[in-house]
């Protein structure tokens, strides 16, 4: 599986109009999109909280977050970010990716259109409510109905 980078415009939620291009490395195992904390704060994107983070090295730490606006493939949205420190690379991270809807195709090194799982059906919604309010798996059946099949003693040969 190869590494690769993907082009986006950044900005301030308050100031959309002034949007800076930006070279994200495209990390699907990353939580948080990062980018330099100087890019960010010349956008006039200010640290509303901080996130701690478990660091490629394995360190827990602690950095400032803030919303940004991120437009990818000709569409603009709200995501997360991380302010990264000197040294650290730009990436495109798992939150900001299901946000878009896309996934990343590693053999082709690009962002792909991903299925991503909804909410519970019309059907579903009517099953739980006809069970009383039980817990549904997908086979309808409630929570004491999967623990009596877990409590069956298995079959020999399976």
């Amino acid at each position: 599986m190869g590494t690769f980078f993907a082009e986006a415009l950044l900005a301030a939620p308050q100031k959309p109009e002034r949007r800076e291009p930006v070279r994200l490395l495209v990390d699907s195992s990353s939580t948080y999109t990062w980018v330099a904390a100087a890019r960010l704060r010349a956008l006039s994107v200010v640290p509303t909280e901080r996130r701690r983070i478990v660091t490629i090295e394995g360190q827990v730490a602690e950095r400032d977050a803030a919303e940004v606006l991120i437009t990818l493939e000709g569409r603009t949205l709200h995501t997360m970010c991380l302010f990264g420190d000197a040294g650290d690379l730009d990436v495109l991270s798992a939150y900001t990716l299901e946000g878009f809807g896309l996934g990343v195709d590693p053999v082709q090194r690009k962002l792909i259109p991903a299925l991503h799982y909804g909410a519970a059906t019309t059907w579903l919604q009517q099953l739980y409510a006809r069970r009383g309010g039980e817990p549904v798996d997908r086979r309808g059946a409630t929570g004491e109905g999967r623990e009596r099949r877990s409590a069956r003693p298995a079959q020999p040969g399976a």
